[in-house]
């Protein structure tokens, strides 16, 4: 029998069919046949390997991971047990790696070696510093001025560990303090400072280098600033000189009469403002004929030096004993000092007055340095036997240098002055 539609037929010959809505199988099959973009998966980090040698046999306490060579050694962890640790090398292949497993060890049997791990904050570090020998053993001035630097440098780099301090991180400060109208020579003593921590930290095992910021042969590139080079200072006249011991006056400062005293020994015997306050009555020798200065190695080298009296010298030593009071064993005591046996610190504030009504208000006390250096060389004492009493240690070199052309010119004078027949 045949019908008319298609799927009366179709229904009439027992043929089956299809609806139309898809089932959960067939669902489920679609989805899981969707592809998926490929998932990222981080990289394995390499593991520790023990470094073989040439003869394919183990170095003893040396390890690699990757290209990076380590040193495991046992530490005292402080409880009373040990604990074998892993320090990174700074080595590039099997000899220098052994050499730095050599050092580590060193490090190790004098106690040195710190165990691996965060390193401290640079401001830790400065405050480290600050209580050490390195620090505590230098010049009280000297301390202040590295303080202040050191300040400085804590506030810019602040809590940043002491190995991530970098060349760039230096240069930056560098550039930030010059743009704000700092000098380039305290700029390179602010510098200066700084590398006295690093090398404090490398001595305490915080960091493994220091040329690497200093030395262009070990890959640094920190230079210092060109300075511009200070203004030749002219030499004091006697005539000026003069001036400024007649400004010290009573109404002018009231330790006039020490200043006065204290001017006319650095002219004469030619040592710096502090090593003059520092020497005492023990210093001055009338039988040898000689006053030590740096005595208590107080000098800018730590070395004590004997100045020889010259009349004038002589003469002046001799009035400032008398004049002192039995209390005191210094030259220079304070007038400010009660019942204590104390020098004085500074006589600048009284100097500036006096210099000012002198009409000398750029004279320094080192002036009077360079006047005993000039006055000497004139009178033809060799450049040794002047270098001696000014504490250089270059046998003359730094004195002919400065001062040479003084001789040469004193000489022709001299000749002029020669008269053989008439």
């Amino acid at each position: 029998m045949k019908f008319s539609s298609p799927l009366l037929q179709r229904c009439a010959t027992g043929a089956t069919f299809s609806t139309a809505t898809p089932t959960l199988d067939t669902a489920l099959n679609a989805v899981n046949n969707i592809t998926t973009p490929t998932q990222r998966t981080e990289p394995t980090r390499p593991k520790f390997e023990a470094v073989l040698d040439s003869r394919n046999r183990k170095v003893v306490g040396l390890w690699r991971r990757g290209s990076r060579y380590y040193a495991q050694l046992r530490i005292d962890l402080g409880n009373g047990r040990t604990a074998p640790r892993r320090f990174p090398l700074n080595a590039v292949d099997l000899n220098s790696a052994r050499a730095e497993l050599e050092r580590k060890r060193t490090e190790r049997l004098e106690n040195r070696l710190r165990p691996p791990g965060r390193r401290p904050a640079f401001q830790a570090v400065v405050e480290e510093y600050f209580s050490s020998p390195s620090f505590t053993e230098k010049k009280i001035r000297t301390q202040e001025s590295q303080r202040q630097a050191l300040e400085r440098w804590a506030k810019y780099l602040a809590t940043l560990s002491i190995e991530k301090v970098s060349l760039k991180k230096v240069d930056d400060y560098r550039r930030a303090r010059i743009q704000d109208g700092t000098s380039p020579r305290t700029v390179n003593l602010d510098v200066i400072a700084l590398r006295q921590v690093l090398s404090y930290a490398k001595l305490c095992g915080y960091i493994d280098n220091v040329v690497q910021f200093f030395s262009p042969r070990h890959g640094g590139g920190l230079k210092a600033l060109r300075q511009r080079s200070a203004p030749k200072r002219r030499l004091l006249t006697k005539e000026e000189f003069n001036r400024l011991i007649e400004a010290a006056t009573e109404d002018t400062t009231k330790n006039a009469r020490q200043l006065r005293f204290f001017l006319r020994f650095l002219a004469l015997a030619g040592a710096r403002e502090q090593e003059a306050l520092s020497v005492g009555r023990s210093d001055v020798d009338f039988a040898s004929g000689f006053v030590t200065i740096g005595a208590a190695g107080d000098s800018k080298n730590r070395k004590s030096r004997t100045v020889d009296f010259s009349p004038e010298l002589k003469e002046l030593l001799r009035e400032l004993l008398a004049s002192l009071p039995p209390d005191t064993s210094w030259l220079f005591p304070s007038t400010q000092r009660g019942t204590r046996d104390v020098r004085a610190k500074t006589l600048r504030e009284s100097f500036k007055l006096v210099r000012a009504k002198a009409g000398l208000p750029n004279v320094g006390f080192h002036d009077l340095r360079h006047f005993f250096a000039s006055q000497c060389v004139m009178a033809g004492i060799d450049f040794m036997t002047i270098a001696t009493w000014l504490g250089h240690q270059d046998g003359g070199i730094l004195v002919g240098k400065v001062y040479g052309h003084l001789a040469d010119t004193h000489k022709k004078a001299a000749a002029k002055k020669l008269r053989f027949f008439n």
